[in-house]
């Protein structure tokens, strides 16, 4: 039978398709129609930011496959010759990297503190999900082979780099398609020279000398990605009440076993608790138990509750306060006067002070312990070199951290804040 390929028009890649008539890309579409992986489809890829960038909208799935794509090209070129069940086992582990993720992407794992990754490798690893079915289907190994190559622990380093490292599918992705659906420019870079100067090497992936400036791009796209996207204020301001929203909830339930709405036996119920939950009922939770649960509490007889649940729903977000890193009090003097500040003007410690630190580095530098080696370039005499020892640009982004502490507090108690932090003036308003 001549089976058409599936075709999926994607706007940072054109064209994904999955040839029908290939067993190896028979399974991975069959992986693709997973609840699973659907699932995805219904959880932001960028969490709040939509609430800043209206044009964020797009969903994990949506990177899942964009990265999967990118993976089997990155194969492809370096492995010509490979084997069918190489190639499905990097390319399933790069569709379902992200399959852990809960309501909201990151953000929600500082209330869980359970890792997506975690869950990500139960969901391959649990005989009950249709995921683990599947790779169960090319062999008993496969599901802990993907799972390996997931956690970067596979015996091939090469397929392990193409899914997780500091140049890998899924970064070479996000940005791209971040940077497309926000409108920031910055985030565009030469992927198809990057991709055209990846070499295999006995230690991983490395990259032709002749690549320096696309990567040196590429490093500079993420590090402003990370300035203006995803350590935005107004962002991040979101994220905080969403943190304090659940944190808050929990405590209403404490005191009074009451979630508002919200059924504390369902699994969105559990996490907010902090009930431990099944694979099973991380896959079932979505963006839209988190919405559902904002309209509740939106109506809590809870104060606190309310007022955060009605400012996630309707973007009043709190104002930020920055806390210059040179204050001569530090930042913990500057915040503890300004909490003093707000709890003197009648506000509520974790409900209307929300302290924020961030930071980020756009490279790091190889050391001992570090779970990322370098990005290496190879000349032509085959001598590997790591990317600091060749590039100034990327020496001055290893030594420097985008690092900001923040203070988030209603519009009503902003000026009292300031003023206690040490600034007359508000230059940071959202």
């Amino acid at each position: 039978m001549n089976l058409r390929p599936k075709l999926f028009r994607d706007p940072v890649h054109d064209i994904i398709s999955f040839e029908l008539s290939r067993p190896d890309e028979a399974s991975l579409f069959r992986l693709v129609c997973t609840p699973a992986v659907q699932r995805l489809r219904r959880i932001r890829q960028l969490g709040l930011s939509f609430l800043v960038y209206h044009g964020a909208e797009h969903s994990r799935f949506s990177h899942s496959m964009g990265v999967c794509h990118l993976t089997r090209v990155i194969f492809d070129a370096l492995y010509p010759a490979g084997s069918l069940e190489d190639r499905f086992a990097v390319s399933a582990a790069a569709l379902l990297h992200d399959v852990g993720h809960g309501p909201c992407s990151h953000v929600i794992e500082g209330v869980s503190e359970v890792r997506h990754e975690r869950i990500s490798e139960s969901v391959l690893l649990d005989p009950g999900t249709e995921v683990h079915t599947i790779l169960k289907g090319w062999s008993e190994e496969m599901p802990q082979r993907v799972a390996d190559i997931l956690c970067g622990k596979g015996p091939d380093p090469v397929l392990n780099d193409m899914v997780s490292s500091q140049l890998d599918a899924d970064r070479l992705d996000y940005i791209l398609r971040d940077g497309h659906a926000t409108g920031v420019k910055i985030g565009n870079f030469d992927l198809g020279r990057i991709l055209g100067m990846l070499r295999r090497h006995e230690t991983g992936l490395v990259l032709s000398e002749r690549a320096i400036e696309a990567v040196e791009g590429y490093l500079m796209a993420r590090f402003h990605m990370y300035k203006q996207v995803y350590l935005h204020k107004a962002s991040r301001s979101a994220e905080r009440m969403l943190q304090a929203c659940i944190l808050r909830a929990r405590k209403v339930y404490e005191s009074s076993s009451d979630l508002s709405g919200v059924l504390p036996q369902s699994p969105f119920g559990k996490l907010t608790t902090g009930t431990p939950l099944s694979v099973a009922e991380h896959l079932s939770m979505d963006d839209n138990d988190l919405w559902m649960a904002f309209k509740a509490w939106s109506r809590s007889d809870d104060p606190g509750l309310r007022e955060l649940a009605h400012g996630l729903l309707n973007r009043k977000l709190y104002k930020v306060v920055e806390i210059a890193s040179d204050d001569p009090r530090g930042p913990r003097g500057a915040i503890g006067d300004g909490q003093n500040a707000l709890l003197g003007a009648g506000g509520e410690g974790d409900v209307h002070f929300l302290v924020d630190n961030s930071r980020d580095t756009p490279y790091r530098p190889y050391q001992q312990g570090m779970r990322y080696k370098p990005i290496r370039f190879i000349d032509r005499s085959g001598t590997v070199r790591p990317m600091e020892n060749q590039s100034a640009v990327v020496r001055m982004l290893g030594e420097n951290a985008h690092e900001t502490t923040r203070l988030f507090v209603p519009a009503r108690f902003h000026q009292v804040v300031l003023d206690a932090a040490g600034y007359r003036s508000a230059p940071a308003l959202l």
